[in-house]
């Protein structure tokens, strides 16, 4: 009997492993995050953990994000999920983990210093006040500062450093680079609703020099969403605006996750075909040509 009983709970055991091993923890939430239950729904909380057959409601523009080992889930919008759905389109699209080098490239193409006029602009504009040509000079040294703390991948100190100078109230153009560069610290911390929110405050001129890079970084988050529509709507703009280099490709990348993911393979091999053609020995092509080579 005794060996029976210890049997029995080794089984017990395995099978709640099991579960365990198919559950999802909660990394970040904010609004209302809700699980189905028998008996109604029941509040989440950060650190609580979600089965794979679990149903979720989002409410008061809420947002969720659930891990499980590398693989991450991204709740943006208010509204009803089933989480075995939401697992199932991100490894249709085969987007899992490809956040992650993308994000790498994003950081490598944000240390560039910036050639736009606006800032000079500002400060011939000012010459007569000290004061202001001081509050510029300000402004760049806190970009000059990020964009270190960010090489270096210390992504929430660069968050806070650019709270801080958001707090301050710069110029309007410094305001939206800072609200986007602390989009890239907060993705690259792994924190990718606190960098949806950053983006959110974005609305960049498609003349600035990292508008290219916003555009990837935002795509990017609506992909690690699932919401695969409402990403090509901002890439099929950009790319018929003929963009080159490696934003270029990334976009294409990107385009062929969301078009994967909605089920069109034609579009999705077409995509990466474009990408790869526009520069073939870039790093971006390497990515490329691994999901070209997998099909």
């Amino acid at each position: 009997m005794t060996k029976i009983l210890g049997i029995v709970s080794i089984l017990i055991l395995a099978a709640a492993a099991s579960a365990l091993a198919q559950s999802y923890a909660i990394t970040y939430s904010d609004g209302t995050v809700e699980i189905k239950t028998a008996k109604g729904w029941s509040v989440l909380s950060i650190g609580d953990s979600v089965p794979l057959s679990a149903t979720v409601r989002v409410s008061q523009s809420g947002s969720l994000e659930l891990t499980k080992g590398r693989a991450r889930l991204t709740i943006l919008k208010d509204g009803t999920y089933e989480i075995a759905r939401l697992a199932s389109a991100a490894e249709l699209s085969g987007a899992l983990g490809a956040g992650a080098r993308i994000s790498q490239k994003l950081q490598s193409l944000t240390s560039d210093k910036p050639t736009s006029t606006t800032a000079g602009g500002v400060r011939a504009a000012d010459q007569s006040s000290q004061a202001a040509v001081t509050w510029v000079d300000e402004n760049d040294e806190v970009r000059s500062e990020v964009v270190s703390l960010l090489a270096q991948k210390k992504y929430l100190d660069a968050a806070q450093k650019l709270q801080e100078a958001l707090d301050e109230s710069p110029s309007p153009a410094y305001e939206q680079e800072f609200a986007y560069l602390a989009g890239v610290a907060y993705y690259g911390a792994g924190q990718p609703v606190r960098a949806f929110r950053a983006l959110s405050k974005v609305s960049p001129d498609p003349s600035v020099q990292w508008y290219a890079r916003y555009v990837i970084l935002k795509t990017q988050l609506l992909v690690d969403s699932l919401d695969y529509s409402g990403a090509l709507d901002i890439l099929q703009p950009f790319l018929s605006a003929n963009p080159s280099g490696e934003p270029a490709q990334l976009a294409w990348l990107l385009t062929y996750y969301c078009q994967k993911g909605l089920g069109n393979t034609s579009a999705a091999r077409a995509a990466l075909d474009t990408g790869y053609q526009l520069d073939p020995a870039s790093e971006t092509a390497n990515l490329i040509d691994q999901q070209r080579k997998a099909q």
